[in-house]
């Protein structure tokens, strides 16, 4: 570590780091377009000229060196003069379209401009340069050439993390434009997080876009439940007025176990978890009531789904009326991998596996009654055809459960991913649906505690 000074002001920081990452971690924002921690220097956007003392004029953050002692100017008037030319120069052909643009209340050109422009335009609408807008480029990607700041992200994530290089730049001076490789679009797993590393309106999303403004989202910080990586991601949901909550995306949260990306299986994998409204109490009683009288006849099926607090839940339930306990974690996908690029996607497809196998959970289900009560957090039950049953009731997340809970996102849970991280996940809001542990304690009349104290011996 080093010391440096900004703006008069001294600071630690790593000597091998960024200046742009590092100044970061101190909320000291430097305006850049083209640098990204995951896809590092690019240099070509001049958004984050910066004035560095002993220099005779002003110097990229994104590739100046660190230096022990070194002193640098972040709101001095020759900074700030250079980040509005900058933007002068983004502005002459950009349009006007921040009131229609689905980036609008995230994108950083508009943020800039607020913070360090709020200068007119010196070229009118007639003359500026006409482009491509509304461009299928595939796997839900949208491109708007007028839009676009040319700070070549899109280009750079195809060709590092992706390595499938499906984007270029075409043309010269102020016809350049992102273009598809060869004309053949996008199509890859990753593909939707070209529209998350775009500072600007020139990637949307066609899944989310004209949904809702994103001001009137909250944003709630979960575990993808798509496989055993665990990905951090963003759930952002809303509740309209006189209407249930909904959730309209999931966004990557970055984290050292996904970085900055997920795949496109998890990102879109919120369609199968918006909230079912369905009143089963009645079916719940008639359990409860079958359990207490007779409640050794059955045996319990748990998924790899489950969160660790409600695997625990259920294993107090099964010990109180001495029924059989099973799990099972088999939902092995082969073609769900990657061989190059960022290889996130793991085939198990339950985020949960490695905390069902740390239970010790019996995964001999020969041995199981043929009268089972199965727990399952997914899109369907597909995974019980392989199996013989006199009778089965499926408790779920999903239409075709016969007593339906709240999914994954609509609870607080733990789970263990891949690598044996403990990993946590936030529910977005109050389900309609009962929670698997408020089932678990109306089974058992009385209410199950989770002991906090047994995730000890899995972190």
């Amino acid at each position: 570590m080093v010391e440096i000074i900004v703006d008069g002001e001294k600071f630690s920081v790593d000597e091998k780091g960024n200046l742009i990452t590092e100044l970061k971690k101190h909320n000291i924002e430097i305006p850049h377009f083209c640098y990204h921690e995951a896809l590092g220097v690019s240099g070509n956007c001049r958004m984050c000229l910066i004035e560095v003392v002993g220099q005779k004029r002003p110097q990229i953050a994104c590739d100046t060196p660190i230096k022990d002692g070194m002193e640098i100017k972040i709101n001095s008037d020759l900074t700030r003069a250079v980040q509005r030319g900058i933007l002068e120069l983004e502005f002459i052909n950009h349009p006007l379209d921040c009131p229609v643009c689905d980036q609008a209340g995230e994108c950083d050109l508009q943020d800039y401009y607020m913070k360090f422009d709020l200068q007119d335009s010196k070229v009118s609408l007639a003359d500026k340069v006409r482009k491509g807008k509304r461009e299928d480029f595939g796997s839900l990607v949208v491109h708007d050439e007028e839009r676009c700041v040319l700070c070549r992200r899109c280009v750079r994530f195809t060709q590092i993390c992706t390595q499938s290089y499906e984007l270029a730049v075409g043309g010269r001076g102020e016809h350049s434009h992102i273009m598809l490789m060869n004309g053949k679009k996008i199509d890859n797993p990753y593909a939707g997080n070209i529209v998350d590393v775009c500072p600007v309106g020139a990637m949307t999303s066609a899944d989310f876009r004209f949904k809702k403004r994103v001001w009137h989202l909250q944003k709630t910080p979960a575990i993808c439940q798509g496989c055993e990586r665990g990905c951090a991601i963003w759930i952002d949901s809303n509740k309209a007025k006189y209407q249930d909550s909904k959730i309209y995306r999931f966004r990557p949260r970055e984290s050292s176990v996904n970085g900055y990306f997920i795949c496109d299986y998890g990102r879109y994998s919120y369609k199968n978890e918006q909230v079912i409204k369905r009143d089963d109490s009645a079916k719940i009683s008639s359990l409860v009531l079958d359990i207490r009288t007779n409640g050794d006849k059955y045996d319990i099926l748990i998924s790899s789904s489950l969160s660790i607090e409600e695997m625990s839940a259920i294993k107090i339930l099964a010990s109180k009326f001495n029924m059989g306990l099973y799990g099972f974690s088999d939902f092995r996908d082969k073609s769900f991998k990657d061989e190059i690029g960022l290889k996130l996607r793991v085939p198990n497809k339950t985020a949960n596996r490695v905390g069902l196998n740390r239970l010790g959970l019996d995964k001999n289900l020969d041995k199981k009654s043929k009268n089972l009560i199965v727990f399952h957090l997914g899109k369907d039950f597909e995974f019980l055809n392989k199996f013989e049953f006199e009778s089965l009731i499926k408790i779920g997340s999903n239409s075709d459960a016969d007593i339906v809970c709240a999914s994954s996102y609509h609870r607080d849970g733990h789970t263990l991913n891949i690598d044996g991280k403990l990993r946590f996940s936030k529910g977005a809001f109050e389900p309609l649906s009962p929670r698997i542990c408020d089932i678990v304690s109306e089974l058992m009349g009385d209410r199950v505690e989770f002991d906090m104290s047994i995730l000890k011996a899995f972190a």
